[in-house]
């Protein structure tokens, strides 16, 4: 299934003195539906990018708490055609827990944060995707991007997830706001550090109090604002700590 897709658009210009318009031919984001059933019962629909559908289910389970390991996943199918997808699990109940300490050092932080925007080639095309990493140290592990900014965090968390990979020392960069529901997928995750090019809320900030969670936002050229743990003395030797 492509991704992308073509359509004809009006461009309209204005200066000062004139006004002028030009038809062109945009590159356009393909927009893909995939109905979930869950245990043989519908579910939800998730409007993504068609790719890594696998991983974004996935991702979905273990972010919101639904499973805690790929054991817990008795049996699943995807009909690409169809736009279904069937997952039997064995559904748990987990509980968000305090996330383990982990170092913030800007030096890493702010080139990874700025890579973020030049690694999606879709939205250099469309100027429609949200873009997500999980790193760990200044390493990239995992990528993706989709038309919406959860899917997209799903994705590169499912990816690893399916691949066996613990998140105690990982952090997850997007390019998307931090709403309290990226953050409880963060700490269901275990992943201790979100970064992002724009800002949390303040429910996101509470529950990085309760959970541990560090927090960053307008993570921009050379600079950021760190929202949890709030330390001056840390930035001492350009580290925080």
């Amino acid at each position: 299934m492509e991704q992308l897709t073509h359509s004809p658009a009006l461009r309209y210009y204005a200066t000062e003195t004139t006004v002028q318009t030009e038809f062109l031919t945009e590159t356009i984001l393909s927009e893909y539906t995939l109905t979930l059933y869950l245990n043989g019962t519908l579910y939800q629909n998730f409007h993504c990018i068609p790719e890594a559908l696998e991983e974004l289910i996935l991702g979905h389970l273990y972010t919101s708490g639904m499973i805690g390991s790929m054991e817990d996943v008795i049996s699943y199918s995807i009909d690409r055609t169809m736009g279904t997808a069937y997952f039997d699990i064995k559904k748990q109940d987990r509980k968000m827990k305090r996330l383990s300490d982990i170092a913030i050092h800007p030096e890493e932080i702010l080139p990874l944060s700025n890579k973020l925007l030049t690694t999606s080639k879709v939205f250099e095309k469309t100027g429609n995707v949200h873009s997500v990493m999980l790193c760990r140290g200044g390493t990239v592990l995992y990528f993706s991007e989709d038309v919406d900014r959860y899917h997209a965090f799903e994705k590169t968390v499912g990816k690893a997830f399916k691949d066996g990979v613990s998140f105690d020392t990982t952090s997850i960069y997007t390019t998307g706001r931090i709403p309290s529901q990226i953050a409880t997928k963060a700490i269901f995750a275990g992943i201790p550090m979100i970064v992002s090019r724009s800002a949390p809320t303040d429910l996101t900030i509470a529950l990085a109090k309760d959970y541990h969670l560090t927090v960053i936002g307008f993570a921009r050229g050379e600079r950021m604002n760190v929202y949890y743990p709030l330390s001056p003395q840390a930035f001492n030797n350009e580290k925080l700590v």
